[in-house]
């Protein structure tokens, strides 16, 4: 009985660590609307996604003086390199709504 209640302690342990982690990658993953709620898949999809998209941007010259000039804010990055969908859609994700809003699709 004392080694069930140990596992059921550890498993529930082990379980929230697991939620905080994910908890502090959603903060990390911007979204639209910003206070958007992700399940578990697809903050990992987005995840996936949004570093693709910094490789890119990292292996860009041009770009990298863009992003120094947004000053950290995706949605400046975006207005200041409009030719950020054609990189994005060759970055190899696919985006279901690539053609409302770039920012939705992290």
């Amino acid at each position: 009985m004392t080694r069930k209640i140990f596992t059921n302690t550890r498993e529930r342990w082990r379980q929230q660590n697991v939620n905080s982690a994910f908890a502090r990658l959603r903060k990390l993953i911007p979204t639209h609307p910003p206070d958007k709620k992700l399940s578990k898949n697809e903050t990992l999809r987005l995840a996936m996604r949004y570093i693709n998209f910094l490789v890119k941007v990292l292996g860009e010259p041009g770009l990298q003086q863009t992003a120094v000039a947004s000053r950290g804010s995706i949605l400046g990055f975006f207005q200041q390199a409009p030719h950020l969908e054609e990189m994005i859609e060759n970055c190899g994700v696919s985006c279901p709504d690539m053609s409302s809003n770039i920012v939705g699709c992290w």
